[in-house]
């Protein structure tokens, strides 16, 4: 596959230069597909990649889907190839989670306010921690669950000074009139959707119920512009939503068909305001701006 002469021919780049530097990290990538050592989640990133180039042969194809890419992929362990990259891609986004906190902060009071927070995520982290550095006065509340959702933030924000009310997810909705507002971050931002943890949609559909605004926090490497995929690649990203059910009930009697998701789409009409790190959208402007939100060019 001459990957040079696919991207030439189907989309313009700001100099030959970078279309060089393009095609030569894509073979690489795409060389590391027969290497015994890389995991099998990395070969099937790869696999997609490689069907993006023959799919949907651009330039903004594959930046767009390496940045999702190395996203989910853990440095550990890793060829040479893809940890020079991901050296590169974390350096480009440092601190990127303090930026979105700021606007977090600049489109919500938080002084004297409850907060809830779900799951384990470094932009809510980073706001508390900005709060706190503020001065500001607020409680915070961590949803926990027997599947230890939850508790490794609540640790972190602990050990900073500030005092955190653990509760289990079952007994939340006692505690509900006390919440100010809901925070929690998420895996994948799409025009209409988002993918987040399981109890995601339970939760965010009591606090329609009872008002409480919801803030996603994340960042634009969150969005996923599915229009740049092939259809098979898009589930590279978003994942199996089921796990073995033996993680709920190990020996289940006969009949007995045990369901466990540990990921959800949840509708984005149940979040009052998605926060990137250079802005605050509705999901009705999220839907206007996807197209255009789109993470830096790696290349």
């Amino acid at each position: 596959m001459d990957i040079f002469k696919i991207f030439r021919e189907n989309k313009l780049v700001d100099s030959v230069q970078s279309l060089q530097n393009t095609t030569k990290t894509v073979n690489n990538l795409i060389s590391l597909i027969s290497d015994s050592k890389i995991s099998n989640s990395v070969r099937e990133m790869l696999k997609g990649l490689r069907t993006v180039i023959v799919e949907k042969p651009n330039i903004s194809s594959v930046n767009h889907y390496i940045n999702h890419f190395l996203l989910k992929i853990d440095p550990e362990n890793q060829p040479i190839v893809i940890r020079e990259l991901l050296e590169v891609f974390h350096e480009r986004w440092k601190n990127v989670d303090r930026k979105t906190a700021e606007v977090a902060n600049h489109n919500f009071d938080f002084e004297n306010k409850t907060l809830l927070l779900f799951g384990n995520d470094i932009n809510v982290q980073s706001l508390i921690e900005l709060l706190d550095v503020s001065q500001k006065k607020f409680k915070v509340v961590q949803i926990v669950t027997s599947r230890e959702v939850g508790r490794e933030q609540a640790k972190i924000i602990a050990s900073k000074g500030i005092h955190v009310k653990a509760v289990e997810m079952s007994g939340i909705g006692k505690i509900f009139p006390e919440i100010d507002i809901i925070l929690m971050g998420c895996d994948i931002i799409m025009h209409e959707t988002f993918i987040a943890k399981s109890g995601t949609h339970l939760l965010l559909s009591a606090a329609k119920t009872y008002d409480i605004p919801v803030f996603i926090l994340a960042d634009s490497r969150k969005i996923l512009n599915k229009k740049f995929f092939p259809q098979s690649v898009v589930g590279t990203f978003i994942g199996k939503e089921e796990k073995s059910g033996t993680q709920v009930w190990k020996d289940p009697p006969e009949n007995i068909e045990v369901v466990f998701n540990y990921i959800e789409e949840i509708p984005n009409k149940l979040v009052t305001k998605f926060i990137l790190e250079k802005e605050a959208l509705t999901p009705a402007e999220l839907v206007e701006k996807i197209d255009k939100v789109l993470v830096a060019n790696f290349f």
